[in-house]
């Protein structure tokens, strides 16, 4: 079967049932006829912007972060609000910190990936801090002003 019809399959298993596990999700598409790898399932992964959640009892599965094709600065704004506890800059990264053991800042990560913002070179997250790195320090700068004007907006 080709990629289209194993993603389409990945969205729905993950969008239907608390998978833990890239194994749990390779064992359930050779189940269900699709022959692939470990790497190829990574690969679709990335690609469906699927991340690993907490779900507050100590337990993380995959989720599919739903991207709108639109620039959407209202959600990212939104989600700054709610989500961020701090920020500090170090030269040209800005180091972020959500809600403790959240998984919001691969969710921020996403957002900002997504936007395509110019001051932004890349993102690197984890459970509850979020590093966005810039080519220069007055790039990080813009991008700090952007989070503290919508951090208590």
């Amino acid at each position: 079967m080709d990629r289209k019809a194993r993603r389409k399959y990945i969205e729905q298993v993950v969008n239907d049932r608390k998978i833990e596990t890239q194994e749990e999700l390779l064992k359930m598409l050779t189940e269900a006829g699709f022959e692939t790898t470990q790497a190829t399932i990574s690969r679709d992964i990335h690609a469906l912007n699927i991340v690993k959640a907490n779900d507050g009892d100590g337990h993380t599965h995959y989720v599919q972060l739903h991207v709108t094709p639109e620039h959407n600065f209202e959600r990212l704004y939104q989600g700054i609000h709610d989500n961020v506890r701090t920020i500090e800059t170090v030269q040209f990264m800005n180091v972020i910190k959500t809600a403790l053991n959240s998984s919001y800042a691969t969710i921020l990560a996403g957002m900002f990936d997504e936007l395509d913002i110019p001051e932004v070179v890349g993102t690197l997250a984890g459970n509850d801090t979020l590093i966005i790195i810039s080519k220069d320090n007055d790039d990080a700068k813009m991008v700090y002003n952007l989070i503290i004007q919508h951090m208590h907006s």
